[in-house]
């Protein structure tokens, strides 16, 4: 007996220390990025660069469009038409049989976004690596990022580790019931980050 309420009271100790953690990250994350997101475009700065952010363009069962994919085409679209940036980048995976990017890239160009303006960043399979590859292979240091909000927060302290100027214009959110894993994976992609940050040492190569 004595020994289960051992086993009993260090699980708790484990879950309790695990959820102050991750509230942790997530407080600063979000504090750090107080008053650099947007979701009204015309509070948004103009600027040379926009940064748009990859996601899958089919939900789960693949037999719909992604409503956080459209939501962030729409976004890019929008801050295109109001003159808010001059040159994009999409970032985005990119593998046999599957590429975000160019998917991203014909439906932008559908909504009347110049495929002149475009530069295409294939390698972009986590936020680290977009944000990495803008700055190193196409010499950006101040941009817009385009993606939720809670996409864009992270991005920002990313972005503050790697020296990078940057604001987020905030594209629609899911509520639908079906999208909750999408927010508890990003509470946890928040904890990552600063794993990635200050015991990995992950922006090291940026």
């Amino acid at each position: 007996m004595k020994r289960r309420r051992q086993i009993l009271y260090s699980s708790i100790a484990i879950l309790v220390i695990l959820v102050i953690i991750i509230a942790l990250c997530n407080i600063s994350v979000d504090r750090n990025a107080e008053g650099r997101t947007f979701s009204n475009i015309n509070d948004v700065p103009t600027m040379q660069t926009a940064l748009l952010l990859g996601t899958n363009p089919k939900t789960r069962d693949g037999k719909r469009p992604s409503s956080f994919y459209l939501a962030r085409i729409n976004a890019t679209a929008e801050l295109y038409k109001h003159g808010k940036f001059r040159q994009l980048i999409i970032s985005g995976d990119r593998r046999e049989g599957y590429d975000e990017p160019q998917t991203m890239r014909h439906d932008l160009i559908e909504r009347g976004v110049p495929d002149s303006i475009i530069m295409m960043d294939g390698q972009g399979y986590r936020t680290l690596l977009s944000l990495r590859n803008s700055k190193q292979n196409f010499g950006i240091h101040d941009m817009i990022i385009i993606s939720q909000k809670w996409h864009n927060e992270r991005s920002i302290f990313l972005a503050d580790k790697m020296n990078i100027k940057a604001v987020g214009y905030n594209a629609d959110d899911v509520r639908h019931p079906r999208a909750i894993w999408t927010h508890i994976r990003e509470l946890l992609a928040r904890v990552k980050l600063f794993i990635d940050l200050y015991v990995t040492h992950r922006e090291d190569f940026c």
